[in-house]
């Protein structure tokens, strides 16, 4: 994690918060906002006048001062409006603080409706994608997976990761920590049976 995305994060959790919210309490005007944000995920960032409130308005070191989109921008775009689509028919919030993209596609490879290689290869080439536009077809591919799985995402740090992955001094990290996350071990659980059989079979017991 680097501490030069924690703004970045933390404004894209609270959107993300507020829109479920909004949502949930059956607000129209939240509704039709998402239905937007789904609607522009391939548009340019502050194309549409009616996503402004929404998706700019970055605090000051992420906001342009031309006529281009930072990279700020264009990762905070692109994570509301895949947030939008995997909230689109759900009633619990798709947002997740602390699973990372790794996680979500782990768990995702682990379910019996999966095909573990399928997911592998399409989380690859979102990892490897050279471009932003390439890397956004990957990435929508997975989160409708994880929609129709109902597995949930942290949409602040997935927005500081596509950051990164515009910057070659940081974008190894990002892939570095996602490859950690989808390979991690599951930590042993140890039952009373697990405990039985180890003192039944331990040395120094049977000689005593």
């Amino acid at each position: 994690m680097s501490a030069h995305t924690d703004d970045l994060k933390e404004f894209v959790r609270k959107r993300v918060i507020d829109l479920h919210r909004s949502s949930e309490g059956g607000r129209g005007e939240a509704t039709a906002t998402l239905a937007r944000l789904r609607r522009g995920s391939g548009a340019e960032p502050g194309s549409n006048p009616l996503l402004w409130e929404e998706t700019l308005g970055l605090p000051a070191q992420y906001s342009g001062r031309d006529d281009k989109p930072t990279a700020a921008e264009r990762s905070v775009h692109i994570a509301l409006s895949l947030f939008a689509a995997h909230q689109q028919s759900v009633s619990e919030s798709m947002h997740r603080s602390g699973v990372g993209f790794g996680t979500a596609a782990r768990q995702l490879s682990r379910r019996e409706t999966s095909s573990e290689q399928a997911v592998l290869r399409r989380f690859q080439a979102l990892a490897t994608a050279e471009a932003l536009e390439e890397a956004l077809v990957h990435a929508r591919g997975l989160v409708t997976q994880f929609r129709a799985a109902r597995i949930p995402l942290d949409y602040g740090q997935f927005a500081a990761d596509l950051f990164d992955l515009q910057s070659p001094a940081h974008r190894n990290g990002v892939r570095l920590r996602w490859g950690r996350d989808y390979y991690r071990a599951e930590p042993k659980t140890t039952t009373a049976t697990d405990e039985t059989t180890a003192q039944n079979t331990d040395p120094q017991r049977e000689q005593s």
